[in-house]
């Protein structure tokens, strides 16, 4: 019973780090957009994957410590964001928003 136990304090550690890694990246996004180094859409793209990877961490802690509704919602959450991500990255391109020249 206790490597379970050392196991699922693992695993919530590694989900708290994996959150608080995205926030950062949320955050650096929010920064590098403020000192104007990148544009609108690179900002915005980089918030929804991190709050993506957020709700796919918070899925995974659910997972140990709620149950299975509210898993199964941040995981929705989770893929909505991705899927957005992607969305906003073809759109971008198409449109010439985002461009892969300096």
């Amino acid at each position: 019973m206790d490597d379970y136990v050392a196991y699922l304090k693992r695993r919530m550690m590694v989900a708290r780090l994996m959150g608080i890694l995205a926030c950062l990246v949320a955050i650096a996004g929010i920064l590098l957009k403020y000192f104007n180094l990148i544009n609108e859409w690179l900002c915005i793209i980089s918030i929804a994957y991190a709050m993506g990877t957020i709700f796919a961490s918070n899925s995974n802690l659910q997972d140990i410590r709620v149950g299975n509704p509210w898993q199964r919602v941040n995981a929705l959450a989770a893929a909505l964001l991705y899927v957005f991500v992607i969305f906003l990255i073809a759109y971008g391109f198409a449109e010439g928003l985002i461009t892969t020249q300096f």
